[in-house]
């Protein structure tokens, strides 16, 4: 397969639209725009802007929809496609799309906070998804009645570090 994928950084241009398409298959689109900027002569120039059409698919479309806002800074990630067509005019238009893998801000231009959501077949049976499973919500977390790991125990305090250690 001669796929090529594209990773780019660019800022939000337009509202995100989520439509559903034959099927019920949820598809978002919206437009990232990318400027390079060089230091030259001791100065930063602006380059020429490019924009992107995006299209995520199923789950990412919805939660992109709800995520990204237009004028928000963006990683994304996927496969670079040309879409072709003719007007009625008889002229050909390309525009570059990129079917979209992954989408999230840019964390160099700002904070985030992640939320996961529910499974659908929690939303579907009006159950959340804790209740529906079995531990502690995170994964990782140790409940307390666990004892502590050896390493975790046998770990330095932070004040016991000493200046060549922690360099």
């Amino acid at each position: 397969m001669n796929d090529t994928y594209i990773t780019l950084t660019g800022w939000v241009g337009s509202d995100v639209s989520l439509r559903e398409v034959a099927g019920g298959q949820p598809v978002a689109n919206f437009r990232v725009a990318t400027t390079s900027r060089r230091f030259r002569n001791n100065q930063w120039e602006d380059g020429t802007t490019t924009w992107y059409s995006v299209r995520a698919w199923r789950r990412l479309a919805d939660n992109s929809a709800v995520s990204i806002k237009r004028g928000d800074p963006v990683v994304v990630h996927g496969r670079l496609e040309a879409d072709v067509w003719t007007k009625e005019d008889g002229t050909t238009n390309t525009q570059l799309v990129i079917t979209a893998t992954s989408v999230g801000h840019d964390l160099s231009r700002g904070t985030a906070v992640f939320t996961k959501p529910a499974r659908p077949e929690a939303v579907a049976s009006g159950q959340s998804f804790a209740t529906q499973t079995e531990g502690p919500a995170d994964p990782w977390a140790a409940p307390l009645s666990q004892p502590m790991p050896a390493f975790a125990a046998e770990a330095p305090a932070q004040d016991q570090v000493s200046e060549v250690d922690a360099a």
